[in-house]
């Protein structure tokens, strides 16, 4: 069981480790932004999401099973890892050996057909060293998988660098990542040696095991891939690549702020599975209120300064070229709320062993959504595809908080909601008169008087912040 110095420490370093990825990822879109342009680069982004899609499908919720059967009491590691291990190559090869035949079907050109081919197998790496991550969660040891994340961000940097300056194209930026994959997966294996021998095992009765505990997790999980990814392909299908690349600029900004949440969840994930479990329900509940006011704490500011400095930011990022991304980045943020929401609640539903129940919720989600592409983006293009985003986080939201308040009564005090949310338009009104400094500056400013806003206001104190990363009692 995870304790509350080590959930802070593991948190910390995950967190650090983010920010330099963060970082590092922020860097890889400017390169391949400034290097491929608009079109170009939609078309690197119908690539990739197409694949993401596949991913999802191939993960088939064995990365949040995993994490859940090796905290189990008296579980064989070894065994369990290594039969995960296992069904994820044979599932990844299968099915990633679909993706450039099936994406053949759609009216797409030659070059992003080219590219899911050569990406479908960094993809697969990239799979199984995802599904990893839940060892070092367990050990106490996520510096490891922090290093190996860091390890594959400085490689993909590097030789998309190099693509750029020798031969810059869609194909060519993808194909780097299948080296830099390759390197995470061996890595993950090698620092997860202390604690478990990962080594693929092919019990095929196991593996009915597994997959009767993660397909309602699969399900979950493949509807809403549905309505968070379908915008692009959608996107991509109806419109111009060069709609795609300003939609996809944007996106790929909000997507660096999606790691947080599900981070924390899946750090504290074994302890609420075990609060619940040894019927503490108060304990269990407390900790809910508590994770609710960080994620609001976290997420008001982001999406309030966003107001202000989405078209520098875009600027700044990505080139003059995709200025007009900066305008559907002021609202798609708006849809993060729902995100660090739907990340909370969805974790909780799988807390409480309530997957099947949310299913209908995901699959009903996902009707919605593809039924406003559908209406929406053909005539409206990214803008209709923003809308669609909004209400499907919206309604996700509530849905899974319906679940957990049903099943376990754990309600959320939005007292200090209320008090993040006065601190964010303090932020928003000392900014409003400083709207010429650069973003840089805008940014930092804006963070320093939301956190004095914060402590002035009382909405939260050290002792808090200590209790945020407290697990529930023993």
């Amino acid at each position: 069981m995870i304790s509350s110095r080590s959930l802070a420490s593991n948190f910390s370093i995950q967190l650090v480790g983010k920010a330099l990825s963060v970082v590092i990822g922020l860097i890889v879109v400017a390169i391949i932004t400034r290097s491929l342009g608009a079109e170009a680069f939609g078309e690197y982004t119908t690539a990739v999401t197409y694949l993401q899609m596949f991913g999802v499908v191939v993960d088939f919720g064995l990365t949040l099973t995993l994490i859940v059967m090796i905290s189990e009491k008296g579980v064989d590691e070894d065994r369990v890892v290594g039969n995960f291990f296992g069904l994820r190559l044979v599932s990844g090869f299968l099915l990633f050996s679909l993706a450039p035949l099936s994406v053949l079907a759609f009216p797409w050109s030659s070059t992003i057909q080219q590219a899911v081919l050569v990406g479908a197998l960094a993809y697969f790496f990239m799979g199984g060293a995802t599904m990893l991550v839940g060892i070092f969660q367990k050990h106490e040891n996520l510096w490891r998988a922090a290093v190996a994340e860091l390890l594959n961000r400085a490689v993909l940097v590097i030789l998309i660098g190099l693509a750029a300056y020798l031969s810059p194209g869609v194909v060519e930026m993808v194909a780097v990542s299948v080296v830099a994959n390759a390197i995470w997966l061996i890595a993950m294996i090698k620092l997860a040696e202390p604690f478990v021998r990962v080594h693929p095992l092919f019990e095929l009765s196991f593996w009915k095991h597994i997959l009767s505990r993660s397909w309602p997790i699969a399900i979950s999980i493949i509807f809403n891939l549905l309505y968070l990814k379908g915008d692009i392909l959608f996107l991509a299908y109806f419109r111009e690549q060069t709609e795609v690349g300003l939609y996809g600029v944007a996106y790929r900004i909000i997507d660096v702020m999606t790691v947080l949440p599900t981070m924390f969840m899946g750090l504290v994930l074994p302890s609420l599975v075990a609060a619940w479990s040894s019927g503490r329900k108060q304990d269990f509940r407390r900790h809910v209120a508590r994770t609710f006011d960080l994620f609001m704490i976290a997420v008001i500011p982001v999406v309030i300064g966003a107001q202000l400095v989405s078209t520098d930011l875009t600027i700044l990022i990505a080139g003059n070229e995709f200025a007009a991304s900066g305008p559907v980045l002021a609202l798609l943020i708006v849809a993060l709320i729902g995100v660090f929401l739907g990340a909370l609640w969805g974790h909780l539903v799988v807390a409480l062993n309530k997957q099947r129940l949310m299913t209908w919720g995901y699959i009903f989600v996902a009707i919605i959504a593809i039924a406003g592409y559908l209406w929406l983006i053909p005539d409206y293009g990214m803008w209709g595809a923003v809308w669609v985003t909004l209400v499907s986080e919206a309604i996700i939201a509530f849905l899974t908080f319906l679940v957990v308040y049903k099943t376990s009564g754990a309600l959320p005090n939005l007292m200090v909601t209320g008090k993040a949310l006065l601190a964010g338009g303090i932020m928003y009104l000392v900014l409003l008169p400083l709207s010429g400094l650069h973003v840089i500056l805008m940014v930092l400013i804006g963070g320093v008087v939301y956190v004095i806003a914060l402590f002035a206001l009382k909405a939260v104190s050290v002792n808090e912040l200590n209790a945020l990363l407290k697990k529930p009692t023993v």
